[in-house]
């Protein structure tokens, strides 16, 4: 028989053991009827639940028939107990959305390769020490007149980033009434180029936009806020945001596959020690090295 037709006979159930009672009874009328002795017929035939099942082993895919059974079965169970049966799914549910959520952190942070070029040479500086209250400190944050001093010594070894925490802040279009909160986080102005990020539209931050006088400071927007802000309107490119009593001009559009790995990030400005932020007051920045020459 084939293949298909003995998985389509798993789902006739009372049909097709319908058809093969008639068939078995058509082939003892048939004996009878050439004058065969009826009992003698039906002893030679044997029991007929026997025969069935052979002739159903025969006519159905019998691992699919078994699986059938079982579904059809527990499916039966669960309606039979409703109360306890509704328990175990959300309670299945529940573990399953759990397991799920926590393979999606470990993914994101241990599994997932940064979306950056050579992210094995990346590595994050932590300094220790002893805090002005006598107690014992480790962090890896660093004021930014430490950060450039630590790069100047280090240029010839390895690049070192600056990377500051992402604030939620309030930003302008236009007009004051055209006012929304989005991610903000300021970055060494050559980040871009040392993790290999490219634009996906206009260009990203350079490395003179922090280290010289800006005149016009520049920001570049990220490709899922382009995308959710502006509907990747290729003219976004050009226009003014204004944070607090800074006004900056949208220069480009970083390119889909980067996304900072300790959340999204809607804007990237460059950091530079003429930034409020930045002053006596102890503005720290995330460092981050990138050490393939090291």
């Amino acid at each position: 028989m084939p293949f298909w037709s003995r998985i389509a006979n798993v789902f006739r159930g009372d049909s097709l053991s319908r058809e093969i009672d008639e068939e078995l009874n058509t082939h003892i009328e048939e004996a009878i009827g050439q004058g065969r002795d009826p009992a003698e017929v039906r002893k030679t035939f044997g029991s007929s639940l026997r025969q069935r099942e052979a002739s159903r082993d025969i006519k159905v895919a019998n691992w699919l028939d078994s699986v059938w059974a079982d579904a059809v079965f527990g499916w039966r169970q669960l309606v039979k107990r409703k109360v306890s049966s509704t328990a175990a799914v959300l309670s299945l549910a529940l573990a399953l959305g759990a397991s799920t959520s926590v393979f999606r952190v470990i993914d994101a942070l241990l599994l997932r390769p940064l979306p950056v070029a050579a992210p094995e040479h990346l590595y994050a500086l932590i300094h220790e020490g002893i805090d002005f209250d006598g107690t014992f400190q480790k962090s890896d944050g660093w004021v930014y007149p430490m950060f450039q001093q630590m790069r100047a010594a280090i240029r010839d070894q390895a690049e070192t980033i600056a990377i500051s925490s992402a604030t939620r802040s309030e930003i302008k279009y236009g007009s004051d009434q055209d006012v929304e909160k989005a991610c903000v986080q300021y970055v060494s102005g050559w980040m871009f180029g040392a993790l290999g990020i490219r634009p996906a539209l206009g260009r990203l931050l350079a490395s003179s936009e922090d280290t010289e006088p800006r005149h016009s400071p520049v920001a570049v927007i990220s490709f899922d806020y382009w995308t959710r802000r502006f509907a990747r309107d290729t003219k976004i490119v050009g226009h003014s945001v204004r944070i607090g009593d800074d006004l900056y001009t949208i220069v480009g559009v970083a390119e889909e596959r980067y996304r900072h790995r300790a959340g999204r990030y809607d804007r990237h400005f460059p950091a530079d020690d003429d930034e409020p932020e930045c002053s006596a007051a102890g503005f720290l920045l995330d460092s981050y090295v990138s050490a393939a020459e090291a």
